[in-house]
């Protein structure tokens, strides 16, 4: 049952972060690995060079967050035993919603980098200025992304999702969609957006803003946002316990988190008005 309201909870970070291991709750560091030197040329019967992957390294460490919760037995009869089936399946829930909410305060809170500067700043190339939605608007996060580069060496990241505020899910989806331009719909020109990425909404965006959203690259292929488990495992853990001194029955779920972002060049904020 706790399984089942873990997978029908229908949170949407695991479709953009990329997941991680920790083996214990100590501070550990990731180093940023989306990026590597350019090759260089290699005469005859000379050395090859060492090249080095990222600089820095953004720390991330696990934490445990849990709850219980107690029934009495008069309670479990008189709801005819289904309560002993619905509360692993909404304590399941809780647990994947907490990561969850980890992961989008991650994303609208901002955190400092290990450069010292915030994950979305000016410097990092990837805050766009206060403006609604449009097609020009992905765009210009689109070709921010492509640009980045890590020293000389240009790195072409490509968009694959936009994390949008529920409220501009459906402007976002028909903009991304749409045949020719809206702004320019007269001219008949070409959308030049179309189908570029998937659009992902969550209600947690909403809170923080209606109308700013949020462009990634691939977790597959690049670092994003990682969310790691203690020892990969992403399940939390349901413990039921007898009463003895009370009739009925405590449950305690929990699960070992931690959550970091590796890099600033996988992600753009389009910042709304």
């Amino acid at each position: 049952s706790m399984l089942k309201g873990l997978e029908e909870a229908g949170e949407t970070f695991q479709q953009w972060t990329s997941k991680g291991t920790l083996t214990d709750f100590r501070p550990a560091k990731r180093v940023d690995l989306t990026s590597f030197p350019n090759l260089d040329k290699v005469d005859e019967g000379a050395e090859y060079k060492y090249g080095t992957v990222g600089d820095r390294g953004e720390q991330i460490m696990l934490a445990t967050y849990g709850k219980l919760f107690s029934i009495t037995r008069q309670a479990v009869i008189n709801d005819d035993l289904s309560s002993m089936t619905r509360i692993p399946q909404i304590m399941g829930r809780a647990a994947i919603r907490t990561v969850a909410d980890l992961v989008y305060a991650v994303l609208t809170g901002n955190p400092t980098m290990s450069d010292g500067k915030a994950l979305f700043h000016a410097d990092h190339k990837n805050l766009l200025s206060a403006a609604a939605l449009s097609i020009a608007r992905i765009d210009e996060a689109k070709s921010k992304m492509r640009l980045q580069k890590d020293g000389k060496a240009n790195l072409n990241i490509r968009p694959a999702y936009l994390l949008t505020p529920v409220a501009l899910e459906s402007t976002a989806r028909a903009l991304l969609a749409a045949e020719f331009d809206p702004a320019l719909v007269d001219a008949k020109v070409p959308n030049p957006v179309r189908g570029l990425v998937e659009v992902i909404a969550d209600p947690r965006l909403d809170e923080a803003s209606a109308t700013t959203s949020y462009m990634t690259a691939s977790q597959s292929m690049y670092d994003t946002i990682e969310v790691a488990y203690l020892d990969g495992n992403d399940r939390p853990y349901l413990e039921q316990q007898q009463g003895f001194t009370v009739d009925g029955a405590a449950f305690k779920v929990r699960i070992d988190a931690g959550v970091a972002p590796l890099s600033w060049r996988t992600m753009q904020k389009l910042t709304g008005n």
